[in-house]
């Protein structure tokens, strides 16, 4: 059996190389940021927010998407410590989880939970990206006609391989169970139309919509 001494002897060692640090791509985390994405993974449940409302919780995953490179440039810190300049093309095909998509349901005559439906932006804009723009409405409320935006019903359907440009950032601390250091963890934090994009095909999984 050989020892490390013969392995690594002159005849053993292959030979004097290079590097070149031009050619060097900068090796960093992942950069907040806004980001071409697809939809690749939707799952949604009914949740009490409060005591008193009720919502639909909409919890969708995003794959960053080929044209990233195009998309963006960052400013990072590599792995060294330095300031670099890295471009999107180096995160493509990673998956990024969504922070909750809240529908807040309006109560039918027997319900008894409050609706909530100044707390509903960010499901209208959701519904907006992908294309199914909630339209104006005149109701009454209070004894005075006021203009609301009435919005639509989204199934999976809607929503599997939509374009997006997906705004991510840093989520909420936690503490992990494994060493018990506090981290965050990257998600998307907004959503935004992604005017050149295009949908792809994505396999659905209909056990994971309530409908």
């Amino acid at each position: 059996m050989s020892d490390i001494n013969d392995i690594l002897d002159a005849d053993n060692t292959g030979g004097i190389t290079y590097y070149d640090e031009a050619q060097d791509t900068p090796k960093v985390g992942m950069v907040e940021g806004s980001y071409p994405c697809h939809i690749t993974q939707v799952k949604a449940v009914v949740r009490t927010v409060k005591k008193v409302h009720q919502a639909l919780i909409y919890n969708v995953k995003v794959k960053i998407a080929g044209k990233c490179e195009a998309h963006n440039t960052f400013q990072a810190i590599d792995y060294d410590g330095n300031k670099v300049e890295v471009n999107g093309s180096q995160f493509e095909g990673r998956e990024v989880n969504a922070s909750g998509i809240f529908k807040f349901l309006h109560p039918g005559k027997d319900d008894e939970f409050e609706p909530n439906p100044g707390g509903n932006k960010g499901y209208a804009n959701f519904c907006a990206v992908i294309g199914k723009e909630p339209q104006t409405k005149e109701i009454e409320h209070n004894g005075e006609m006021i203009s609301v935006k009435e919005l639509p019903d989204i199934t999976e359907t809607d929503i599997l391989g939509q374009p997006v440009m997906a705004v991510i950032g840093r989520g909420k601390p936690w503490k992990s169970d494994r060493d018990g250091k506090v981290r965050t963890s990257l998600e998307v934090k907004w959503f935004r139309k992604w005017a050149d994009g295009e949908k792809v095909d994505v396999d659905a999984d209909d056990d994971d919509l309530p409908f």
